[in-house]
């Protein structure tokens, strides 16, 4: 190959590299679907192959789109996040279209094969799981414990403002009652009347206090830590009591070993197609925490602000250690069911697959504004070109490379 070309297949690897990436950090976007549509799944769960040669080309083939990967979780993630908040369904339908769009490889692996009822039921249980799991979701709780008008807020923190005063809440995921929001920018310390402060709405985008699609106030705070919110625009104040998360991963070694265990979970549902680590993670109640610390590391690396890195390692480093653990674990079982027992873990895989668009399209924000947004002229054109896009980019890529 000639080396002008072995770089633009280098480059075009990491570019491939970068969708797991975003799926990763997208809750109900599976990783192992990413891995499968770009067509390197079964290269990922080869790399503890007791095969020495499999697994060094395996390795060897995989370095670009680990970088890439790399790059999409913490580069842009940023982006991502962004289009989820202004074009949520849009950005649905271009990765449901790149999952969909693999599905003609999987079907190609189990053409000609003979259908057992062990094929059948591994599939009907991988459907029920991933109907099941985005149901979970709404049982997990976070905690969040008064702010004391010393405290200090940083960008990314999750805060909640609510009319009652009491040492700690609980906040149900979709609680109507009270609104989550994550600091956009802070002056310093929160009791300082001349403090002002940009938040948005985490769980609904249009608040009772946005102000062109952003929350913007500034807040005055008494002895008690009791605090009135005034708009900038129209003058209006409102009295109420802020909280801040708890930060339930940076509270000694417990702490380390949990966040290493969430590693170890969330790198191992990853790895499996159709099921979306970070959506386990927003079921046991610690996604919001684990992307406060990745973000908060990301912002201290660009910032040069490396002072207030320290916590953020402190999460982050177990964390990753329980990824690597996840991945190797997980991946040589999966591993082991390919070479084993193929059809009925493809039946399973293709299942998981079909069946992971419901839990995206489910947990979407974007349904109560759809139908404002399907009556302008441009929105369901864009809508069949993003899913035909995903569509043709997912089957193009998996066919190449398979």
């Amino acid at each position: 190959m000639k080396p002008k070309q072995n770089v633009l297949n280098w480059i075009l690897a990491v570019l491939k590299g970068t969708l797991v990436g975003l799926a990763v950090v997208i809750p109900g976007v599976s990783g192992g679907s990413m891995l499968l549509t770009i067509g390197v799944y079964e290269d990922a769960v080869s790399i503890t192959s007791k095969d020495k040669a499999r697994r060094r080309a395996a390795i060897k083939k995989l370095i670009p789109y680990a970088i890439g990967i790399v790059l999409g979780v913490a580069a842009l993630s940023f982006v991502i996040t962004w289009l989820l908040a202004n074009f949520e369904f849009l950005t649905i339908l271009l990765f449901s279209g790149l999952i969909l769009g693999s599905l003609p490889m999987l079907f190609k692996k189990i053409r000609g094969q003979k259908v057992t009822p062990v094929c059948i039921l591994v599939a009907v249980l991988m459907i029920a799981l991933m109907v099941l799991l985005p149901y979970l979701n709404d049982t997990t709780n976070e905690r969040f414990a008064r702010l004391d008008p010393a405290d200090t807020l940083s960008v990314g923190e999750r805060i909640v403002m609510a009319d009652e005063e009491r040492d700690e809440l609980v906040v149900q995921n979709g609680d109507p009652l009270r609104a989550v929001y994550e600091v956009r920018s802070a002056g310093g310390t929160f009791g300082k009347p001349s403090d002002g402060y940009v938040l948005r709405n985490a769980l609904d985008k249009e608040t009772r206090f946005s102000v062109d699609g952003e929350t913007v106030f500034d807040l005055s705070v008494d002895a008690s830590g009791l605090l009135t919110l005034t708009l900038r625009e129209s003058g209006a104040a409102v009295k109420l009591a802020a909280y801040r998360s708890v930060d339930a991963l940076n509270d000694g070694v417990w702490s380390a070993l949990l966040a290493l265990l969430l590693g170890f979970i969330a790198a191992g549902t990853m790895i499996v197609p159709g099921i979306s680590g970070s959506m386990v993670l927003l079921v046991l109640g610690y996604y919001n925490s684990v992307m406060l610390h990745l973000k908060g590391f990301i912002v201290c690396l660009l910032t040069a602000n490396f002072s207030a890195i320290g916590p953020h390692l402190l999460v982050l480093l177990p964390f990753a250690v329980g990824i690597v653990l996840g991945l190797l674990f997980v991946s040589k079982a999966i591993r082991w069911l390919l070479d084993k027992y193929p059809t009925p873990t493809y039946y399973g895989i293709l299942a998981l697959m079909l069946a992971s668009p419901y839990a995206i399209f489910l947990k979407a924000k974007c349904w109560p504004t759809l139908g404002a947004s399907l009556a302008q002229w441009w929105f369901v054109p864009a809508a069949v070109l993003c899913l035909a896009a995903g569509f043709a980019a997912s089957y193009f890529m998996s066919k190449k490379e398979g």
